[in-house]
């Protein structure tokens, strides 16, 4: 091996403001369960690491986040949703 494939990966830390963690939390929620909900075809991933990941941000964001406990979650919800929306104009995530 050489030194560069030896070397750990750095860490990375992300900081979302209470409303992205919850719309955030919601989605992938809705991918996790099962249900009719759809979900990202296994075309959108190029490994099935993506979804490990995907999976493993769920389960931190739900040791971290208190709102989809409450009973008046899906009203939070709605909430965190309504006030992010504006910032983003597009359709898709491709714009």
């Amino acid at each position: 091996m050489t030194n560069e494939q030896q070397r750990p990966l750095d860490g990375v830390q992300i900081e979302l403001s209470p409303e992205e963690a919850l719309v955030l939390f919601g989605l992938l929620s809705r991918w996790c369960e099962e249900g009719s909900a759809p979900t990202p075809e296994a075309s959108c991933f190029e490994s099935i690491a993506e979804g490990a990941v995907l999976h493993g941000l769920l389960a931190d964001l739900e040791t971290q986040l208190v709102a989809p406990f409450k009973a008046d979650y899906s009203d939070l919800l709605k909430e965190a949703r309504n006030r992010l929306k504006e910032s983003w104009d597009y359709p898709t995530l491709r714009g």
